[in-house]
């Protein structure tokens, strides 16, 4: 389920799961900071992104350039 959700949507949740459970997610988390990084700069890379931008059509194109057809 959570694979399917838009990146927001899965900062949403990791938001609420935060709220929920505060003891096990402190501030003190280095992987929760790191995820937090992460997330951040992923929305301010989208922002150099065309808006048409699909990385899985280019994955198959970058796969199909150099490994051609393998069926």
């Amino acid at each position: 389920m959570i694979c399917g959700l838009s990146d927001d949507n899965v900062s949403f949740l990791i938001e609420i799961i935060q709220r929920l459970m505060p003891e096990q997610y402190g501030s003190g988390d280095e992987k929760i900071h790191a995820f937090h990084r992460l997330d951040t700069a992923r929305a301010e890379i989208r922002k150099y992104l065309p808006d048409d931008f699909n990385p899985n059509k280019e994955l198959e194109e970058v796969r199909a350039e150099r490994y051609g057809d393998i069926s």
